[in-house]
C-alpha cells in the first residue's frame, strides 16, 4: 500500500477509533465536558481495546487510578464521578514525591504489578511526571532513558488488554520546572503515540492559559472561573481535580459507554489502596513533606487532603 493510500485511510478513519471493533463508532457526549473544553482527537489507527460490552452494578467496570500526589486529588474526584454511575468500581492509589525516575525512592513498576494483581483493573488511569523534571538535561540521552521507563510502565499497565489513559503532568508555577515538565510530557506522549492501546491525556494543555503557561484560575466544570491550583503551584484544588476528572471521564465514556449503562441508584464505593497516601518507607499517612531523592525534582509537597471533595465516602482497603 502506498503512503498516499495510507494517508487517505487516515482521513477516512477520522475519529481515530477503529470503528470496526464495535457495531458503530462511540458518540462523545459533549455535555460531559466543561464549557469551552474539547477532547484532543485520538491518533489515527488507534486500535484501542474495546470495553466489556455489558456493565452492571453486580459486575461493574474495575477502574484503577494511580500516580504521584496529583492522583491524590484526581483519584477521589474521578472515583466519585464514576462510582455514582453504579457501573464503575474505582480504586485510587497515590504516592507523594514519586516518579518513574527514582525507583530507589518509590518503585512504580513493582507497585503497579502488586496493584494489578490485587485489583485486576480493566481500565487504568495513571498520572505521573511532575517529580521527574530533574532528569531533563542538555544531553538528549535523557529522552531515551526516560522513554524506556515510560515503555516499562506501559508494558505493565496494558497487559491482558487493559485500557490505559496516561495522564501527563499539568503546568507548574515555577518557570524552569514548567519548561522541564513540558519536555517530560513530550517524551511520554511520543511513547504513548507509538502504541495502539493507550490514550495520552494532555493535562498540560488543559491547565494552561491562552499563552500556554501556568494558570491558577480557569473555568471550572460549570464554566465559572475557579481556582484550580493550590498555592504551591503544583497540586490541584478540589475544583481542579473535578475539572480533570470531567475531562478523563469524557474519554472513558466515549470508550466504554458508561453513561448509557448507568444505574445511578446503585452507587459504588470509592476505594483507596492499602498504603496509598503514605510517605514511601513509612507506615504513617502523608502529613509532612518527605525528602525527595536526589535524582528527582523537588516539586513535591504534601499531598492535598482531597477526600474532602467527595460526597461518596472513601473506603480504605
Amino acid at each position: 500500500m502506498t503512503i498516499a493510500s495510507l494517508a487517505s485511510l487516515a482521513i477516512i478513519a477520522g475519529s481515530a477509533w477503529a470503528f470496526w471493533l464495535r457495531d458503530e463508532p462511540p458518540t462523545l457526549r459533549a455535555d460531559l465536558l466543561p464549557p469551552d473544553v474539547t477532547l484532543d482527537p485520538r491518533p489515527a489507527f488507534d486500535f484501542a481495546p474495546a470495553c466489556r460490552p455489558e456493565l452492571t452494578p453486580e459486575e461493574p467496570l474495575r477502574l484503577w487510578i494511580g500516580g504521584d500526589s496529583l492522583a491524590g486529588t484526581l483519584g477521589p474526584a474521578l472515583g466519585a464521578r464514576t462510582a455514582e454511575t453504579g457501573v464503575v468500581l474505582p480504586t485510587f492509589d497515590y504516592h507523594t514525591s514519586s516518579g518513574l525516575s527514582s525507583p530507589g525512592f518509590f518503585d512504580w513498576p513493582e507497585r503497579a504489578q502488586e496493584e494489578i494483581a490485587r485489583v485486576d483493573p480493566e481500565v487504568v488511569v495513571f498520572i505521573i511526571g511532575a517529580n521527574d523534571t530533574g532528569v531533563v538535561r542538555d544531553d538528549p540521552a535523557w529522552r531515551i532513558n526516560y522513554g524506556g521507563l515510560v515503555d516499562e510502565m506501559l508494558d505493565l499497565l496494558t497487559g491482558d488488554g487493559r485500557i490505559v489513559y496516561w495522564v501527563g503532568s499539568p503546568t507548574l508555577k515555577d518557570d524552569r520546572k514548567n519548561r522541564a515538565v513540558e519536555q517530560v510530557n513530550e517524551v511520554a506522549k511520543e511513547r504513548v503515540l507509538k502504541r495502539t492501546d493507550v490514550t495520552f491525556v494532555d493535562t498540560f494543555r488543559l491547565f494552561s492559559d491562552g499563552d500556554g503557561q501556568y494558570a491558577a484560575t480557569l473555568p471550572g466544570v460549570d464554566g465559572e472561573d475557579e481556582r484550580v491550583r493550590t498555592s504551591d503551584g503544583i497540586h490541584f484544588t478540589p475544583a481542579g481535580g473535578a475539572l480533570l476528572a470531567a475531562y478523563v471521564y469524557a474519554y472513558l465514556d466515549e470508550q466504554c459507554d458508561v453513561e448509557g449503562q448507568a444505574v445511578p441508584d446503585r452507587e459504588q464505593p470509592v476505594r483507596q489502596s492499602p498504603g496509598s497516601g503514605k510517605v514511601p518507607g513509612s507506615d504513617e499517612p502523608t502529613s509532612t513533606t518527605p525528602t525527595p531523592p536526589t535524582t528527582a525534582s523537588t516539586t513535591s509537597t504534601t499531598a492535598p487532603t482531597s477526600t474532602t471533595i467527595l460526597s461518596t465516602p472513601v473506603v480504605s482497603l
